[in-house]
């Protein structure tokens, strides 16, 4: 199958129930928990933020990590500071896992003044050189565009699992002109982008 075709099955595929999981033997999980149109809890509407999902599970099934996919709307936003489901489920996993780092990606519009934004709550959340292992593999794939916990420096995933665990957490922003389906080779240098820096962490 077609790149583009695997990211259009992934991004369509609809589930019952709040959220998807995937256990993987690498000690890496995905997260992407803006998937879907959500109410937030001040009454206003958080939009999906397209391919988030399909990019969590297309590296995911690639490289057999671990994802956690938010695929219905469950009235919290389950980045926000507040106490719910998601992040509990996510923390359990963690650490039944033996997982060692979090990737929580994120989608922003594409009038933000980067392609990707990396946030880890002003350089607390995951070592520098993980960060910069990250940065270059982004670069290798030809994006470059790249910027550090300005505007969104981790929301309330990385601050959970940030004060309960010791593993690397990131959170990605990526660009919308990098989630775009009519732009092919930037949504595939993204992903590839994620394979090349995974498959470097894990290795022995």
């Amino acid at each position: 199958m077609q790149f583009k075709d695997e990211m259009l099955n992934y991004e369509s595929s609809n589930y019952n129930t709040p959220y998807i999981i995937k256990i993987g033997l690498l000690p890496v999980i995905l997260t992407a928990p803006h998937t879907i149109k959500q109410l937030k809890e001040n009454g206003t509407i958080k939009l999906p933020e397209p391919f988030t999902k399909a990019i969590a599970m297309y590296i995911a099934n690639k490289l057999d990590t671990s994802f956690l996919i938010k695929t219905k709307d469950t009235g919290v936003d389950a980045n926000s500071d507040n106490k719910e489901d998601f992040k509990e489920t996510l923390l359990q996993i963690i650490k039944t896992q033996n997982i060692k780092l979090l990737i929580d990606i994120h989608g922003s519009k594409k009038e933000r003044d980067f392609d990707i934004e990396f946030g880890t709550l002003n350089n607390l959340s995951a070592d520098y050189s993980t960060v910069k292992e990250l940065e270059d593999s982004f670069k290798e794939h030809n994006i470059y565009n790249i910027v550090y916990n300005e505007p969104f420096k981790g929301g309330g995933i990385t601050k959970y699992i940030y004060g309960n665990t010791d593993i690397d957490v990131i959170q990605i922003e990526i660009n919308q002109k990098f989630r775009d389906i009519d732009n092919i080779d930037n949504l595939k240098n993204v992903c590839d982008s994620l394979i090349t820096f995974i498959k470097q962490y894990t290795k022995d």
